[in-house]
């Protein structure tokens, strides 16, 4: 069931029922539970600058909280600017390709890569591997979207 763009704003509505006000409310709600569990733990647990630092940790990761707990109660298609079918854009097909595409070269780097250990004893540690490998993947999908979005876009 879409809404008209009339009944759509910025915030959205609550996915549960609701509208904005009780989704902020709940947002806040969570946000100051998760934040105040964290802080209560921090209390009993811990002492001294490791208690404060804990204690700071919990009131930044606030903004962060009510973020995901906002992702996660929101309902999309009570947004203003939200795409009614956002699985038809031309954004996910160029995401799509791109993470195929990273995928193929790291298979490829893979092989590579064990063909090379195979006649070469390499030291490497496995942190330091995945890492690279991590890395690589990441950069790789990075820039074949961003590719793809200056030929096509």
């Amino acid at each position: 069931m879409t809404l008209d763009t009339q009944q759509r704003n910025y915030w959205g509505r609550a996915r549960l029922g609701g509208g904005t006000g009780v989704l902020l409310a709940s947002c806040v709600a969570i946000a100051l539970a998760v934040s105040g569990a964290v802080a209560a733990l921090a209390m009993i647990g811990l002492e001294g600058s490791r208690r404060d630092v804990a204690l700071v940790f919990a009131f930044l990761a606030l903004p962060s909280v009510f973020a995901l707990a906002w992702v996660a109660l929101v309902d999309p298609a009570s947004l203003r600017d939200a795409v009614d079918r956002p699985e038809e854009t031309i954004e996910l097909q160029w995401v799509r390709r791109a993470q195929s595409g990273a995928f193929t070269d790291l298979l490829l780097l893979l092989g590579v890569a064990l063909v090379v250990g195979v006649f070469v004893d390499l030291d490497v540690s496995v942190r330091g591997a995945l890492t690279v490998v991590l890395a690589f993947a990441m950069a790789d999908a990075a820039l074949r979207l961003l590719w793809l979005k200056r030929r096509e876009g």
